[in-house]
């Protein structure tokens, strides 16, 4: 299994997602002087898992799903945690312009 199916398992392990992006930037970091092997993502994540949840608490949330291959196959991380309701506003206000 890769590391994107991988993470992608672990999130829907721990929270119900209706939206997931995972993009792969590791090969933006190979030829830098100090990369070290670990790979660079950025992950999109909307889930009610979210709702009420302070920044930090999401992202909380998710390293803790993803506990033991931070530092470890992963390098970097960015996240982008919405909660749902969020999401439908973003969503429905994007159609009315």
């Amino acid at each position: 299994m890769n590391l994107a199916h991988e993470i992608k398992s672990r999130l829907k392990k721990t929270m119900a997602i209706d939206h997931l992006t995972i993009l792969d930037d590791t090969g933006k970091h190979v030829r830098h002087q100090h990369y070290d092997g670990g790979a660079h993502f950025q992950i999109k994540i909307v889930s009610n898992a979210f709702e009420g949840l302070s920044l930090l608490d999401r992202h909380k949330l998710v390293y803790q799903a993803l506990d033991g291959m931070i530092k470890n196959e992963i390098h970097a991380l960015g996240l982008k945690t919405i909660a749902t309701s969020e999401w439908t506003n973003e969503k429905e206000t994007d159609s009315c312009q």
